[in-house]
């Protein structure tokens, strides 16, 4: 449910990366720029969740919340990110532009976009009658400060990205042609030993060193033998 969680701001801040479970939109852009070493912006983060590669949730500390759904549920009070629901197109496209910092406002009286909990509960936001805004003020929106990440997803992302901008999987026999290269250098390493360094000696060591099976570093060592004598 909505009202379980913790002190959201304090893994912003406090806790280091590897730590937080939710990053703000900021963080995410920051990050993702030293894992491309590319100077990235909101405009990339808004691209992605345009895709709806990457859910983006809404953190306001002690907003009320009412159920859609539920009639005669109570008001709850969030105290941590729900995420904002992409099904309306509308709503969808002024979430994304915020990341753009084009600022959201409501496209009728008290429009404000549906947020889902954890259950898949659907919900919005709402206001007493003393700190009730304007009808088509931007406080019935997040603003880019008040949107965020969930750390595990851009983890997610990361790995993708990576995958699409890194070049072709390396062929099995370019693989086998360093190996057999690595191998020439261990035994020409080992030639003024008083026992000089072959293949069973080569596969010993490796196995000592990754705790692999040595039958099976060996199957991988004689492959590159072959391959080199098939190839050159």
């Amino acid at each position: 449910m909505a009202t379980a969680g913790g002190n959201i701001s304090e893994q912003f801040t406090h806790k280091p990366f590897h730590l937080r479970r939710w990053l703000s939109a900021q963080q995410a852009v920051d990050h993702l720029n030293v894992l491309t070493e590319e100077q990235l912006t909101g405009d990339d983060l808004a691209r992605l969740a345009e895709d709806q590669k990457l859910d983006l949730y809404w953190y306001r500390p002690g907003q009320q919340l009412k159920f859609i759904d539920k009639t005669g549920w109570s008001n709850i009070e969030l105290s941590e990110p729900l995420r904002l629901s992409p099904t309306n197109q509308g709503d969808w496209r002024a979430i994304v532009g915020i990341l753009r910092h084009q600022p959201a406002l409501p496209a009728t009286e008290n429009d404000t976009p549906t947020l889902l909990d954890a259950e898949g509960n659907r919900l919005r936001i709402t206001f007493g009658f003393h700190d009730r805004p304007e009808p088509f003020s931007g406080r019935w929106y997040p603003n880019y400060s008040e949107l965020v990440v969930r750390r595990r997803d851009l983890d997610n992302l990361e790995s993708q990205m990576l995958t699409e901008e890194g070049e072709q999987p390396l062929e099995a026999g370019l693989l086998l042609d360093v190996i057999w290269q690595l191998e020439q250098m261990a035994m020409e390493n080992g030639q003024a030993h008083e026992h000089p360094h072959d293949l069973n000696w080569l596969t010993d060591e490796l196995s000592d060193r990754t705790k692999l099976d040595p039958r099976l570093l060996g199957k991988v060592l004689n492959a590159a033998e072959r391959q080199h004598a098939t190839h050159y």
